[in-house]
């Protein structure tokens, strides 16, 4: 008999030691724009990690075996499968979401995550810079920048991600850190999202316009952010997690918990001189989309009330319940949305260098409306 408990217990010690040494990660949002550029960089840095996806679609599932080859494990359900959801964060050690976080099962997940077996636990938790939106003015730059340093005390607190924010940040027994991105933009290596979310609104209502467009005067100033570059911010902050598991260093305050709050983004701008500087120039390079702009010549920016534009994004759901949404994007081109991410720089080393590959963006959003109409024509 303790000839077979001795068998036993090698074979368990065996077993965890390949669980500890490979560090469980469960990750969601996968096959999103922002969750699929972060899991490519994530593989790129630490191809160590036995990752465990959570996708929707078999479309999803055999698009991660033909990228990964098996080193990333697709679990297919959604976040509504709670079973699934506390299955896999009772196992895992890290936590990645990069899927909307309202639609994370909150109640399920922190609860599994605390209590599994493993002596830490970490959460990173996607949220979004809407928490610090003021009223949307096209007239005026809003003054206030939003520092993740020196302002976390004074974040409202019932404003869009307020209430997940604050719930994860407080939660016991799980290290979490919480990413707020602002305006992103930039290509990422999804299979269904490969356009940043706001792009295909931002393209309707310019070829609808015939002209580029901003609200009101365009005056108001956002920050950007570069997907790959956002994705770097999420690599730096798994790396200090892994030194913490690994016992290479002690968990660090600043980084984990209530303080751990890191505003992303790259650089900022008017939204005019996003538009006029930046964007329109791709446009006019592309042979689809300069096909749109045929209020465009020698016309400058149109300037659009709020309502208006609200009223155009909403005509793009042809009948679906599209209303607040179309009002939150309206209202993000209409925002200032004005931060510092001082927090990455000073614990991370997290240095973007305000790059951007809009030219690949707006392919992708090119492609999207072609196979939509495509397919609506089929019909």
């Amino acid at each position: 008999m303790a000839f077979f408990r001795g068998i036993f217990r090698q074979a368990y010690l065996s077993r965890y030691t390949v669980i500890m040494s490979g560090i469980p990660v469960f990750f969601i949002g996968a096959s999103g724009h922002i969750g699929a550029a972060v899991l490519q960089a994530l593989h790129a840095a630490h191809p160590e990690l036995p990752i465990r996806a959570l996708v929707r679609q078999q479309e999803d599932v055999d698009h991660l075996d033909s990228l990964y080859q098996g080193s990333v494990a697709s679990v297919l359900g959604t976040l509504e499968d709670v079973g699934i959801v506390a299955e896999e964060a009772a196992r895992a050690q890290l936590v990645i979401n990069c899927a909307p976080d309202f639609a994370l099962p909150l109640p399920t997940l922190l609860p599994s995550l605390s209590s599994n077996p493993h002596p830490q636990t970490f959460l990173l938790q996607t949220s979004g810079a809407a928490r610090i939106w003021p009223p949307p003015s096209g007239l005026t730059p809003h003054p206030k920048i939003w520092s993740d340093l020196t302002d976390l005390s004074s974040l409202p607190t019932d404003t869009t991600h307020a209430a997940q924010d604050i719930t994860v940040s407080t939660y016991p027994g799980i290290n979490t850190a919480i990413i707020s991105p602002t305006f992103v933009i930039g290509k990422s290596p999804s299979v269904r999202h490969k356009h940043p979310i706001i792009f295909p609104d931002l393209m309707h209502v310019t070829r609808q316009q015939g002209q580029a467009f901003v609200v009101e005067q365009g005056k108001n100033l956002t920050t950007f952010v570069d997907t790959e570059e956002l994705a770097g911010l999420y690599v730096l902050l798994v790396g200090d997690a892994l030194r913490c598991i690994r016992g290479e260093k002690q968990v660090d305050k600043n980084i984990w918990g209530e303080k751990g709050y890191f505003f992303a983004g790259g650089w900022e701008v008017s939204m005019r001189e996003f538009i006029v500087d930046w964007l329109l120039p791709v446009l006019e390079g592309n042979e689809t989309s300069k096909t749109w702009l045929r209020n465009q010549e020698g016309k400058g920016v149109k300037e659009l009330g709020l309502g208006e534009v609200v009223g155009s994004i909403l005509g793009r759901f042809e009948g679906q319940e599209g209303e607040a949404w179309s009002r939150h994007i309206a209202e993000g081109f209409g925002t200032s949305m004005r931060i510092r991410g001082d927090r990455g720089r000073r614990y991370l080393g997290w240095e973007p260098t305000g790059r951007v590959k809009l030219e690949e963006a707006v392919e992708a959003v090119v492609r999207y409306f072609e196979e939509r109409e495509k397919s609506i024509t089929e019909l």
